[in-house]
């Protein structure tokens, strides 16, 4: 229970429980030392409860309290023979069915009012219906206050879960943000990674070119791959302040294939590699995320073999079969002696499997050479495309 609630709930009481106690003793007629004892009594037992022991009415403690109090509060009512005497007891009835199971507090209810009636019928006699008849409309009175009780318990857990709900859905929702702004880091991480590793491994390509052109004399290759090499930084410099400004969600608002050749023909131009390429005609369209992986996992396999492998010649396949597309790029650089993800294999592995597929990397110790090998599953209708090829 709230504390506040639970606190303001038992000061409430309390004082019902004092006003009834002074208003009994004032309007009785059986008024007598012995009364005022049992009343004083009670209400010492009710401030012991709730604010020395701080009793919870929940526990098996508690129950007894309720018990113990319900029997003191018809010894009470018997004595006294006045309605405010009832006044304890329904209060009981009360703390009695917020605290505890409907099932219980039912029984409670009619255990009380059933020794309420059998109290002034024993005690006073076993006198004639006639003079306790007015004490079976008292039901009504004991089941209200049950069923009011009742209700106030439902609104209060209603309340409580609602809370709960509340406080769980802003949690959550701050871990929503949480994630989401980390996952936009990533994002970005990834996109700048293999936007400037492509861009500077062509461009140091390029250069070392020039460099050794230059050594020949052959000065107008040489400013030839400068200004190739310039191009390309400028537009790798565009694409790390698109990424950094998140302009782009995905490539450029270009055709798919034509973009993947241009990346294919500008890294032979700059690096002087050779890349032979084969794309299905019957390809279907893709979705921006299983675009974006295909062209950065191609943009990062040719960077890592011309940068690890010192690879010269690579062979590139994109197709479609059996609602699958299958992503081949092999080259014939040098095998490592253990294939280690570092940050640019983790983030083409994470886009694979943020795009429902697999990733798979194998080494050709005998031939030399390293495979790498994407499978992602796509149904849809196939399309004829008409696009250059190379």
């Amino acid at each position: 229970m709230d504390t506040q609630l639970n606190r303001n709930l038992t000061l409430i009481l309390t004082a019902i429980v004092l006003v009834a106690s002074v208003t009994l003793l004032l309007h009785t007629t059986n008024f007598s030392i012995g009364l005022c004892l049992l009343t004083c009594t009670f209400i010492a037992v009710v401030l012991f409860r709730d604010y020395i022991l701080k009793v919870d009415l929940h526990r098996r403690t508690g129950v007894l309290f309720l018990v113990s109090q319900q029997a003191l509060a018809l010894i009470i009512w018997v004595v006294s023979e006045d309605f405010f005497a009832q006044v304890y007891v329904l209060i009981l009835i009360g703390e009695f069915t917020f605290h505890h199971s409907r099932n219980r507090s039912l029984i409670f209810t009619i255990v009380s009012y059933i020794c309420c009636v059998l109290s002034l019928w024993i005690f006073k006699q076993f006198p004639p219906y006639e003079q306790i008849f007015f004490t079976f409309p008292r039901i009504i009175e004991y089941f209200a206050i049950f069923g009011m009780s009742f209700l106030a318990k439902i609104a209060f857990q209603q309340k409580n879960q609602l809370a709960k709900d509340n406080e769980q859905l802003r949690i959550a929702s701050i871990e929503l943000e949480r994630k989401a702004i980390l996952q936009e880091r990533t994002r970005i991480s990834r996109e700048i990674h293999d936007s400037v590793g492509h861009t500077l491994t062509s461009a140091l390509t390029g250069l070392q070119t020039a460099s050794h052109a230059i050594g020949k004399n052959h000065y107008s290759l040489a400013l030839e791959m400068i200004d190739r090499t310039k191009d390309n930084i400028l537009s790798g410099l565009d694409d790390v302040r698109a990424s950094v400004h998140l302009l782009r969600e995905n490539l450029p608002s270009h055709p798919f294939i034509p973009e993947l050749m241009e990346l294919i023909e500008e890294t032979e131009k700059l690096t002087n590699v050779e890349i032979a390429c084969m794309i299905d005609t019957t390809l279907p369209d893709l979705s921006p995320m299983i675009e974006l992986t295909i062209y950065r996992a191609l943009q990062e396999g040719i960077t890592n073999g011309i940068r690890h492998g010192a690879s010269t010649k690579f062979q590139f396949s994109l197709t479609y079969d059996s609602a699958y597309i299958r992503f081949s790029l092999s080259d014939n650089g040098k095998p490592p002696q253990q294939i280690v993800y570092g940050f640019g294999l983790n983030a083409m592995n994470e886009r694979v499997t943020d795009a429902g597929g697999k990733l798979s990397i194998s080494s050709h110790n005998s031939a030399g050479g390293v495979t790498l090998e994407i499978t992602i599953p796509y149904q849809t209708k196939t399309i004829e495309r008409s696009e250059r090829l190379g």
